[in-house]
C-alpha cells in the first residue's frame, strides 16, 4: 500500500504525436492516472495511441469519446462511473482504504456549455458529496477568480457552480493554454471540501511541452494506505537472464546421489515425502543463487524508442515555445513563433520517423525465424483480446476481499459430504503386486518433452530447470516414480495445486462465479509422474479395448475432426429416411464435480491393474488447493473434481463417463462423445416416435448423471432439428425446458438444417470462417506493407494457420 496517487492532466488536441510525448511524460515521472481531453481517435470511437496493456476509462455506446482516464499504474483499484460518462465527461471510482476517490475529467468545447452540462456536474456533486471528488479537465472557461484576464459565459457559469458547492480552485496565476493568440487559464483542477485537504503539489510551472498547446498539470492525492493490486504469479524466476553455469554449480549432484540411495531404504510415506522435500530445496536454492526474482512493475513499459536524441530536440523546442511565450511584441513575437513552429514540425517528423523504426523492428525480428513472434501476437491480441481482471473481487472494497475469495472457492468446488479423501475401500480389489521399472532415458524423453512456457506450480520448479538438470536427476527421479508406483503413493507436496481463475469469454456478469474458469497450477514434478499414470492407465484401455469407441477425447488417433465425421456421417445417414434430430448436452462444471469414489469404481469395473487404482486412490487423498489474491491466501481441502490443469484429469473424466456409453442403448440414438461434450443423434419414422427417442435419451443420461452425482446444465442443452415439423408437445425433464435451437455448435462447427435429405447447412459456420479470415488478413495487412513485416513465408503460415 502507498499513501498517495500521482495524478496529470493534459488535453492533446487530438494529435498521435502529442500522445506519444505525453506517454513518455508520464512514463517517465510515473503518473498514476492521467486525465486525457481531447485524445486521439483517428475518427473512431476509440481512443488510440496508447499500449495495449493500457486501461482506458471512456465512454462507450459507440460515442465519439473527447475525454478519457489513461491508467498508468495497473495496480489501482478503479471503476468507470456509467451514469457520469459521456462523450465529454469521463468519470471514475478510485479504491481508498476505506472509502472511494471519484475523479471526473472534463472537455467542453468553446461556447458550447449548457445547461445539461452544468445540470450533470451539479448531480455529480450531489450524489457523490459524501466523498472525496475532483473535478478536472478543460472548461474553455476564463474568469478572474482564477486569474484569467478576462471573463466568458463558460467561466460564468463555472464560477456560480464553485460557489454552490464551496469548491476549491487548486490553479495558480501561470497560464494552462499558450497560443500564437495569447495565453489563457482554462484547464482547472477542482475539488469538494473532502477532497482538498488531500490534494499536493499542483504544478502547471513545469517545462513547457514541445507540442501541445496546453500545459502539462500535475499534483498528488495523498491518503493513508491506498490499496494496491498485487499480482501472484507461481513464475517466480527470470530465466530469460539466468546463469545456467551458475545454476549447474549450485546444484549438488552428490546431495542428489545421497538422497536416490536413501530412496532404496525409503518403504513408507513419511519417508518419501521428506526425500522430495529436500530434493526440492536443492532446485530452489540453485535457482536463488543463480536466477535473478521477476520483478513486476507496477507502470506501463517505457516507450523504448524515445532516446537521447528526441530528448535534446524536446528541449530545444520547449525553449523556444518559451521565448515566443514570453514576448509582448507582436511582431517580434510572430517571428518567434514561426521558429518554434519550424523546429517544432522537425521535431514531429523525428518522432513518427524514430517510432516507425522501432515498430519496424518489432514486427520483423529478424534475429528470429519463428512465425508465432510479435506479429502472431498482435494479431491474436486484436481477434481475441483477454482481460486480466477480476471484476467478482475487484470490483469490491478491499476488506471483503478474503470473504469473497473463500465464496467463490466454495462455489467452484462444493464441499462434499465432509469428506477429503474417497470412500472406496481399496479392499474390492486385488493385493496382487507389481514391479515397475522406468529407466534413466525414459525420465530424460519425459522432461525434454514439457512445455518451458508451462507455469509451474506452488514450488517455483519450471521445465525449464528440470531441463537443465534432466541428466542429473533422471535416475533419481526414475527411482522415485519407481517407489511411488510399487507401494501405491502420490506424494502430498504434489497434491497441492495454486488455484487461478480466469473470465469465460463472451459473459456478460461476471460477478457469478460460473463464469469463471478454474485451472490448477501443479508441480511440474509431480506431472511428469501424473504422466506415467495416465500412459499407464491408457496403454491398458487401448490394448484391452475397453474405452468405448465412442469417446473422441483425449484419445490417441482420435480428435474433434474424427468426432465431427463420426456425427455428420450419423445424421446424413439418418436423414436419407428418416426424421432426425440432435441433442448436444451439458454439464455443470464437469470436471469439478467428477465423483471420486466412482471413478475408483469405475476402474475396477473395467479391470486397470490394482497398483494403478492405487496410486490413484492416493491421488485423490487429501487434495488441496490455494487460492491467492492481493496477500489474502484461501485454501481448501477439495473432496471431488479433477482438477483442470493436470495430465491425469482428461483421462479420469473418459474413466468416468466410459460408463454412460457402454450402457447408453436407447432405440434409433447414437451418442457420441469428446470430453464432456455430448452429442446424440436421434431419429424416427414420426414426429411421435421422434419425440419419444428424444425424451428417452435425454432421460437415460439425466438419471446417469444423478447416479454419478453430476447435473445437467439444461440451459446450455439444446435440440436441433433436420426437418420442419413440430413435436407433439415439449421436451421437458424434471420440469426442465429443453430449448430448440435454428442452429447449434458442435465442438467449434455450427450444423443448420438443410432442405434437402442429403445435406447439412454449415453455411453460418462458413460465413464466420469467412469473416475472420477477412478480419486476420486486414489486421495482418496493417502490420505487413510492401516495406516492412515478417517475411513471406512467416505470412503465408498465419494465413494458413487462419484457414485451418
Amino acid at each position: 500500500m502507498t499513501s498517495h496517487i500521482r495524478i496529470a492532466q493534459q488535453n492533446t488536441r487530438k494529435s498521435l504525436m502529442a500522445t506519444k510525448e505525453l506517454l513518455s511524460e508520464f512514463q517517465k515521472h510515473k503518473i498514476d492516472l492521467v486525465l486525457v481531453q481531447e485524445p486521439n481517435t483517428q475518427n473512431t470511437n476509440r481512443i488510440l495511441g496508447y499500449p495495449l496493456q493500457a486501461t482506458i476509462h471512456q465512454v462507450g455506446n459507440n460515442s465519439k469519446p473527447k475525454t478519457g482516464i489513461v491508467i498508468n499504474n495497473k495496480t489501482l483499484y478503479t471503476k468507470t462511473l456509467d451514469n457520469y460518462t459521456n462523450s465529454w465527461m469521463t468519470s471514475i471510482q478510485v479504491q481508498l482504504d476505506k472509502t472511494q476517490l471519484i475523479i471526473s475529467n472534463i472537455y467542453i468545447e468553446p461556447n458550447t456549455m449548457i445547461d445539461e452540462h452544468i445540470e450533470t456536474l451539479r448531480n455529480l456533486l450531489k450524489d457523490y458529496e459524501h466523498l472525496p471528488l475532483i473535478l478536472a479537465g478543460d472548461f474553455n472557461a476564463r474568469h478572474t477568480l482564477w486569474h484569467d484576464r478576462i471573463v466568458n459565459k463558460h467561466g460564468e457559469l463555472i464560477c456560480e457552480l464553485i460557489n454552490d458547492f464551496d469548491l476549491q480552485i487548486h490553479n495558480e496565476n501561470s497560464p494552462t493554454c499558450i497560443t500564437d493568440n495569447g495565453n489563457s487559464i482554462i484547464d482547472l483542477t477542482l475539488s469538494n471540501s473532502r477532497a482538498t485537504p488531500h490534494i499536493k503539489q499542483w504544478n502547471s510551472k513545469g517545462p513547457l511541452s514541445g507540442i501541445f498547446d496546453h500545459v502539462y498539470i500535475t499534483f498528488e492525492f495523498s491518503s493513508k494506505n491506498i490499496p494496491h493490486r498485487t499480482p501472484f504469479s507461481t513464475r517466480k524466476f527470470d530465466e530469460k537472464k539466468a546463469d545456467w553455469t551458475k545454476f549447474h554449480k549450485h546444484f549438488s549432484a552428490d546431495r542428489i546421489k545421497k538422497l536416490t540411495k536413501q530412496l532404496g531404504k525409503a518403504n513408507n510415506p513419511r519417508k518419501i515425502d521428506q526425500i522430495i522435500r529436500q530434493f526440492t530445496r536443492s532446485i530452489q536454492n540453485a535457482a536463488y543463487h543463480s536466477i535473478p526474482i521477476i520483478k513486476t512493475s507496477p507502470y506501463l513499459r517505457r516507450c523504448n524508442w524515445w532516446d537521447d536524441e528526441l530528448r535534446c530536440m524536446q528541449i530545444v523546442v520547449r525553449n523556444k515555445r518559451y521565448i515566443f511565450s514570453r514576448e509582448k511584441n507582436p511582431q517580434v513575437r510572430e517571428h518567434y513563433y514561426n521558429e518554434f513552429r519550424s523546429f517544432r514540425n522537425k521535431y514531429v517528423r523525428m518522432i513518427r520517423r524514430k517510432k516507425f523504426l522501432k515498430w519496424k523492428e518489432f514486427l520483423e525480428e529478424l534475429h528470429s525465424q519463428d512465425t508465432w513472434g510479435n506479429t502472431y501476437k498482435m494479431i491474436k491480441h486484436k481477434t481475441n483480446p483477454k482481460s486480466h481482471t477480476l471484476p467478482i473481487i475487484e470490483d469490491f472494497p478491499v476488506k471483503e476481499h478474503p470473504m469473497i475469495m473463500e465464496k467463490i472457492v466454495n462455489q467452484i468446488f462444493p464441499s462434499q459430504a465432509s469428506r477429503s479423501s474417497p470412500n472406496f475401500s481399496l479392499d474390492r480389489i486385488g493385493n496382487t503386486t507389481q514391479h515397475i521399472n522406468l529407466t534413466r532415458d525414459y525420465i530424460e524423453s519425459l522432461i525434454h518433452k514439457t512445455n518451458s512456457k508451462k507455469a509451474p506450480g506452488i514450488d517455483c520448479i519450471t521445465n525449464g530447470m528440470l531441463k537443465q538438470i534432466k541428466n542429473l536427476i533422471s535416475n533419481f527421479l526414475a527411482k522415485l516414480f519407481e517407489k511411488c508406483l510399487n507401494i501405491g503413493y502420490f506424494p502430498k507436496q504434489w497434491k497441492k495445486g495454486a488455484l487461478t481463475i480466469f473470465p469465460k469469454p463472451n459473459k456478460a456478469d461476471l460477478h457469478n462465479s460460473k463464469n469463471y474458469r478454474p485451472i490448477t497450477l501443479l508441480s511440474s514434478i509431480g506431472k511428469l509422474l501424473e504422466k506415467i499414470i495416465q500412459t499407464n492407465i491408457q496403454n491398458y484401455l487401448i490394448e484391452t479395448k475397453k474405452l468405448n469407441s465412442n469417446q473422441h477425447g483425449f484419445v490417441p488417433e482420435k480428435s474433434t475432426i474424427t468426432a465431427l465425421f463420426e456425427i455428420k456421417k450419423k445424421i446424413l445417414n439418418c436423414k436419407a429416411d428418416r426424421l432426425t434430430s440432435i441433442l448436444a448436452i451439458d454439464f455443470t462444471g464437469a470436471f469439478d464435480n467428477a465423483d471420486w469414489d466412482i471413478i475408483l469404481q469405475n476402474m475396477t469395473n473395467l479391470n486397470i491393474p490394482s497398483y494403478l487404482i492405487r496410486i490413484i486412490s492416493s491421488y485423490f487423498h487429501n487434495r488441496q488447493i490455494i487460492f491467492t489474491y492481493n496477500k489474502h491466501r484461501y485454501s481448501k481441502a477439495t473432496t471431488h473434481g479433477c482438477p483442470q490443469g493436470s495430465p491425469l484429469s482428461p483421462l479420469l473424466w473418459n474413466i468416468l463417463i466410459n460408463n454412460l456409453l457402454d450402457t447408453f442403448s436407447v432405440n434409433n440414438a447414437s451418442i457420441f462423445a469428446y470430453a464432456d461434450d455430448i452429442t446424440i443423434v436421434c431419429s424416427g419414422k414420426n414426429i411421435k416416435e421422434l419425440h419419444n427417442t428424444i425424451l428417452t435419451a435425454l432421460e437415460h443420461v439425466n438419471t446417469w448423471s444423478i447416479s454419478n452425482n453430476l447435473t445437467i446444465n439444461f440451459n446450455k442443452t439444446n435440440i436441433l432439428n433436420f426437418h420442419k415439423k413440430s413435436f407433439p408437445s415439449p421436451i421437458i425433464i424434471n420440469d426442465n425446458l429443453v430449448e430448440i435451437v435454428p442452429k447449434i455448435k458442435i465442438l467449434g462447427l455450427t450444423f443448420e438444417n438443410h432442405h434437402l435429405r442429403n445435406k447439412i447447412n454449415f453455411t453460418t459456420h462458413i460465413n464466420n470462417t469467412i469473416n475472420k479470415t477477412i478480419n486476420v488478413k486486414n489486421i495482418l495487412n496493417n502490420y505487413c506493407k510492401n516495406t516492412f513485416g515478417i517475411n513471406t513465408r512467416k505470412r503465408q503460415n498465419l494465413r494458413i494457420r487462419n484457414l485451418v
